[in-house]
């Protein structure tokens, strides 16, 4: 039953040709306990059953189809019709925990109006790997359960944090920051995460409140996963774009955001390296991208290493 002295959160629900799962995801969305949540599916161009699957639950979503435009474009849509001065998003082949809206609306009243948007823990189930969570992967270690985090941005130019699945964002913020960019179909949450953060400190809460089923199939993520040059020409886009179209007052962060950028870019010269047809040159290539990730790994172990401030 809907709670409308309660502030309004919009779940958008992007999906394509996910016929056998979205059904899964929508559940978890009916399933919170906040008291006043609508739930928007935005159907990408799915030619599969997606249609005939969304239909069965009525009333209780509202659907919005669209030709193919890929990820970004569908969850703008959603964010154009969404009456919710709190917006949430869900990948249409993972889950919500019932209480994660609840908590996180919670956290966003308490942390005050300037606090842009709330991020949660997420478990990661991996077929034949087991789980992790999204915060063990990026390296990102809390001290308290949950409060507002201080140093976004500083954290965010030194990696990616899980952002789309585990995200409740106000609608002023999306707004001031123009939602997210329709070019990118990779990384376009790392896009968005590193546009919010210049806005002010998150709130955060250490509990996975978000399952992410990282399954076998066709979707862009695994496909990257298959193929680090693409996820590294990605990142290498997102944070050269983030860096030209913004003027930093902070020196210390326009810094550690170069300094990612030149590494990432040397990963890339090094896995292209490792293509060639030469057997030298492809062996110096490898050699040197094994050198980058042990760098990189051995910086995570240092008190340089940066972790989120939370207070």
């Amino acid at each position: 039953m809907k709670d409308k002295s309660k502030t309004l959160v919009s779940a958008i629900i992007p999906t394509y040709n996910r016929a056998n799962l979205i059904s899964r995801a929508v559940r978890s969305a009916l399933d919170q306990t906040y008291g006043n949540l609508e739930i928007i599916v935005v159907d990408d161009g799915s030619t599969d059953r997606t249609s005939e699957v969304l239909r069965a639950f009525g009333d209780s979503i509202r659907t919005v189809r669209q030709i193919n435009s890929g990820p970004s474009a569908a969850r703008n849509a959603g964010i154009l019709v969404a009456r919710g001065d709190i917006i949430a998003f869900l990948d249409s082949d993972d889950v919500w925990l019932p209480t994660k809206i609840e908590r996180q609306v919670q956290l966003l009243e308490q942390a005050g109006n300037e606090v842009p948007c709330c991020v949660c823990n997420a478990t990661l189930s991996r077929p034949y790997y087991g789980c992790t969570t999204s915060f063990d992967l990026a390296g990102l270690k809390l001290g308290v359960e949950s409060g507002r985090w201080q140093n976004p941005a500083y954290v965010l130019a030194s990696r990616f944090v899980l952002f789309n699945q585990v995200a409740a964002v106000r609608r002023s913020a999306l707004k001031v920051i123009g939602g997210f960019k329709e070019d990118l179909r990779l990384l376009e949450d790392y896009d968005l995460a590193l546009r919010l953060s210049l806005l002010g400190p998150w709130a955060i809460i250490r509990e996975p409140l978000v399952v992410k089923h990282v399954e076998a199939g066709d979707c862009l993520s695994v496909e990257a996963a298959k193929d680090p040059l693409m996820m590294e020409c990605m990142a290498e886009k997102v944070i050269g774009n983030f860096l030209r179209e913004h003027q930093f007052v902070d020196k210390k962060l326009k810094r550690a955001l170069e300094s990612t950028l030149q590494r990432v870019r040397s990963s890339v010269v090094a896995i292209e390296m490792s293509k060639q047809p030469s057997k030298l040159v492809s062996s110096r290539g490898r050699l040197w991208h094994f050198a980058l990730r042990k760098q990189y790994a051995l910086w995570r172990r240092t008190p340089w290493w940066p972790q989120a401030v939370v207070l």
